[in-house]
């Protein structure tokens, strides 16, 4: 089965369900047609979109994920299947497990993150021989690796800042902003059809309109979103936000990962990372959560 990440740009398109598949007709263009169960996010980055509820409650069945941008390709919210459990013991095992579980898994998803920033600047030519120790470190200083990792990232891009300001309404920092939302986004969707709570993290805090494991499941895979931004600022000759986020679709769709002895989707190393983390909770054993280490 294929799974794509669906991308509205044309403003006033019109939305809809025939049967399982999902319409799409945009002005004067024809229409066109993709089954609902190959779809895992629909990102509506136009205005004037319209949606049938048919269309929408049929997605979500499907277990997929709506993300609404706003006139800037910005996205300012997202329609999630609704919060069902669908295996109640992994809901049990999370909301049970002791805070020193929760901190061995903690220290692998940065363990994991740190190597895959350590790939990125390889691909770029870089060597961190700090991002190197800090991943042979039993506990890791987040901030620490973050600010030494952008300081070599932003000027190996061709970017002049040397930290990550998430608010600054700069190219680089809106296109990454707009990567992690879409990462997000399946990170949410991967973490509900395997019966976490979204709501409760491993390590970030609930706080109002947070949902902290989704933050924490993503943290090894925002590496992935660097590397596509690296790319696209070295091959594409349009640099718009909209061509970015055709970027982003397409690399999720098409980008490959190591498992064991074969490759894998990256959509579908989300899932597996997901469903990784509720058996760990099951077993209350770190060492059986997965997540995808990337190769230089």
């Amino acid at each position: 089965m294929s799974h794509h990440v669906l991308h509205i740009f044309t403003h006033g398109s019109l939305l809809g369900k025939d049967r399982g598949f999902l319409l799409c007709k945009a002005p004067e263009a024809e229409e066109r047609r993709m089954p609902l169960e190959d779809i895992r996010a629909v990102v509506i980055a136009a205005r004037g979109v319209q949606i049938s509820s048919n269309a929408i409650s049929s997605l979500l069945e499907q277990d997929a994920i709506l993300l609404h941008c706003n006139e800037r390709y910005q996205p300012c919210g997202w329609t999630a299947p609704i919060n069902r459990i669908t295996d109640l013991r992994a809901f049990q095992n999370q909301v049970q497990a002791p805070a020193r579980l929760n901190q061995r898994l903690w220290q692998e998803m940065l363990r994991v993150k740190t190597r895959n920033q350590s790939c990125v600047l390889q691909l770029e030519g870089i060597t961190s021989a700090h991002l190197e120790r800090a991943t042979k470190h039993p506990a890791i200083n987040e901030a620490d690796c973050a600010r030494r990792y952008w300081q070599l990232f932003f000027p190996a891009i061709g970017y002049t800042a040397t930290r990550r300001e998430r608010r600054e309404n700069t190219p680089p920092n809106q296109m990454l902003n707009y990567g992690y939302s879409v990462l997000a986004a399946l990170c949410h969707r991967a973490l509900i059809i395997h019966g976490l709570l979204p709501q409760l993290g491993v390590h970030h805090k609930p706080r109002y309109r947070s949902e902290p494991l989704v933050y924490d499941l993503m943290e090894p895979f925002r590496p992935m979103v660097d590397r596509m931004l690296a790319e696209f600022l070295r091959e594409s000759d349009d640099l718009s936000l909209r061509a970015w986020a055709k970027k982003v679709g397409t690399t999720l769709k098409d980008f490959r990962v190591t498992k064991d002895n074969y490759t894998l989707k990256l959509l579908d190393a989300l899932d597996a990372a997901a469903a990784s983390l509720a058996r760990a909770y099951a077993q209350s054993k770190a060492e059986v959560l997965w997540l995808p280490q990337m190769t230089p």
